[in-house]
């Protein structure tokens, strides 16, 4: 009686092979369709009274687009404000003592204070 052990040690390998291949290319999936693509579109430099401001667009595959107003000392870090769908990106922006505030076309007011940028 001879026994088959070479093909079902074949298959096994097999079952793993693809168990790691499809668990890979899952992962790799969920990061294009979940992680953002953010571009900058406006960018106003840091002054002695003002922080910088960056205004990026940010892009979903799934979960669509939208912009964020960065306020902080470079584009890559700071304090993250996210526009509300429906309003503009580029909001007149005033610089007070005690933090600054975002004005848009709208109405809307959107208030950082120092602490959260400095």
């Amino acid at each position: 009686m001879a026994t088959n052990v070479s093909g079902c040690l074949v298959k096994i390998l097999l079952f793993l092979l693809g168990a790691v291949l499809g668990t890979g290319l899952t992962a790799v999936a969920g990061v294009v369709m979940f992680v953002p693509d953010r571009t900058t579109v406006i960018s106003v430099d840091p002054t002695s009274t003002a922080p910088g401001v960056y205004v990026k667009k940010v892009e979903r595959l799934v979960g669509g687009t939208y912009y964020e107003i960065w306020l902080g000392p470079s584009a890559d870090r700071g304090h993250v404000v996210t526009v509300p769908n429906g309003w503009e990106h580029d909001p007149e922006r005033e610089t007070t003592s005690t933090g600054m505030r975002l004005k848009f076309d709208n109405g809307g007011e959107i208030f950082v204070p120092k602490a959260s940028y400095s």
